[in-house]
């Protein structure tokens, strides 16, 4: 809707009939967009998820993603040496910023069953 109200702008613009912004404002009422809520997968889900993956290296990667709620580029980026494995409880890891949404670098954690 509101791609096709930005089309018949430029066209009345481009054809030099002018529209006053507060006016248009007051005239013409956007529908709201409606906004879901998004649910986190259940432990079941992630679970059938694992079973399916067949490769040892996926199964990792689909874990990781799991119990970090990292962004799949940011756990891409992860070499060894940015995991901490001498820590005990918990196990730390840093994000380099490059990677990240808002690049700055970050550490996390992960649990003890991922670290082994």
């Amino acid at each position: 809707m509101k791609q096709r109200i930005i089309t018949v702008k430029n066209f009345l613009e481009y054809h030099d009939v002018d529209i006053s912004p507060r006016k248009f404002e007051l005239k013409v009422k956007l529908p709201k967009s409606l906004r879901k809520n998004k649910e986190a997968l259940s432990k079941e889900d992630v679970t059938d998820i694992l079973n399916a993956c067949s490769d040892i290296r996926l199964k990792t990667y689909v874990m990781l993603l799991a119990s970090t709620g990292m962004r799949a580029q940011e756990a891409l980026s992860l070499r060894i040496k940015d995991f901490d494995l001498e820590r005990s409880v918990p196990t730390r890891f840093s994000v380099r910023g490059e990677y990240t949404k808002t690049r700055t670098d970050r550490t996390a954690f992960i649990t003890n069953k991922m670290a082994q």
